[in-house]
């Protein structure tokens, strides 16, 4: 192991069992990094080190340790056999990681910022087929909002964690409606660890508490691909309906918000 990396995990002031469990899948990490993709070894130590520090220190914000798992358990599974040892290193980890930073909490809309913009656009590389066909990557969206006024965007954060990603079309007026704005919900995603404990559904309910402060917004409307892995069925379980309209091949929703 690196030793300036094993010097930081053994001087550390935490339980014992979590330092050898750090230690454990620093080794494994170590062990199997040559083994991944030219990408993968420039990004995935940044996030172990980042994830030690949280360990190390719980107030550290944001937390990417459950992401930091993910990624490098996903790369383990796709090696195989010789990633094995790391994934017996993660599981031991995880349950230890959890009880002293604490999984989920409210869920809040927040800005970007310098610090955390890599780690946003890298929770894009979490979704698996057929989903990630269905939303534009994080990178992709934060560059077209450069280019359009109307555009706002925030992280979603489940506590210390950012789990998704949301942009809006934010009152940009429609020249068919005699200039009334608009309020598009562009862009959607939960990153594929945080799917299923209901973020997204919060997520949404927080953007409608925003929308419904914004002038003249009476619908907030969205539209989405068919077929296996489209998120229809969400939207529609929140109160979308269709309009019977379609935009670059998406069905296009409204939600009434008076």
């Amino acid at each position: 192991m690196d030793t300036k990396l094993y010097e930081r995990i053994h001087t550390a002031d935490i339980p014992t069992d979590l330092k050898t469990a750090l230690q454990d899948m620093a080794q494994a990490a170590e062990a199997m990094l040559p083994s991944l993709n030219h990408l993968q070894q420039r990004r995935y130590p940044i996030l172990l080190d980042h994830l030690i520090g949280e360990a190390i220190s719980p107030a550290m914000e944001p937390h990417w340790w459950e992401t930091t798992l993910y990624f490098w358990s996903q790369a383990a599974h796709e090696l195989g056999s010789p990633g094995s040892e790391l994934l017996g290193s993660i599981e031991k980890l995880q349950p230890l990681l959890a009880s002293r930073l604490g999984t989920g909490g409210e869920v809040t809309l927040r800005e970007i910022t310098m610090d955390t913009v890599m780690g946003i656009c890298l929770l894009s590389d979490t979704l698996t087929e057929p989903k990630k066909y269905f939303v534009a990557p994080n990178v992709y969206s934060l560059a077209q909002a450069h280019f359009n006024q109307y555009a706002r965007f925030h992280a979603i954060y489940a506590g210390k964690a950012p789990v998704g990603f949301v942009m809006i079309v934010d009152g940009e007026p429609e020249e068919d409606k005699g200039g009334k704005p608009v309020y598009f919900l562009w862009r959607f995603m939960i990153a594929e660890p945080f799917q299923g404990r209901g973020y997204g559904r919060q997520a949404i309910q927080r953007l409608v508490e925003y929308v419904r402060t914004r002038p003249e917004a009476t619908e907030l409307l969205v539209s989405c691909g068919q077929g296996e892995g489209s998120p229809q069925g969400f939207y529609e379980s929140f109160g979308f309906t269709l309009t019977g309209e379609v935009l670059d091949d998406e069905v296009v929703l409204r939600l009434p918000l008076v």
